[in-house]
């Protein structure tokens, strides 16, 4: 996947709604700092599978998946836990607000 080929980890991914700097709602792909093989990691491997199928659906649906596809590779920031806390890397998706409105 685009997670553990940038990042050499296969991390949690979740979509989340949030307002972005200019108060808009947003829907983003959040890479979580949990990782599958991490001792913490809460989610068997094929509850883990299940969830990035999930989540890889509705990229696709919202016809974002190539837009991840190359912001994953080329990104800066990476997902960490630290002693300032957790830290997700969060790609804005490029949705149409009726489909955003879909998601609760």
């Amino acid at each position: 996947g685009a997670c553990d080929g940038r990042w050499g980890r296969l991390y949690d991914t979740r979509i989340c709604r949030r307002r972005d700097g200019l108060g808009q709602m947003r829907l983003y792909l959040q890479v979580m700092w949990k990782f599958l093989g991490q001792r913490s990691f809460p989610l068997s491997a094929s509850r883990y599978d299940e969830q990035l199928g999930a989540v890889a659906e509705l990229v696709s649906e919202w016809g974002c998946a190539d837009q991840i596809r190359r912001e994953i590779p080329a990104c800066k920031k990476n997902p960490i836990l630290d002693t300032t806390g957790a830290h997700a890397v969060m790609i804005a998706l490029d949705v149409q607000d009726a489909m955003m409105d879909e998601f609760l």
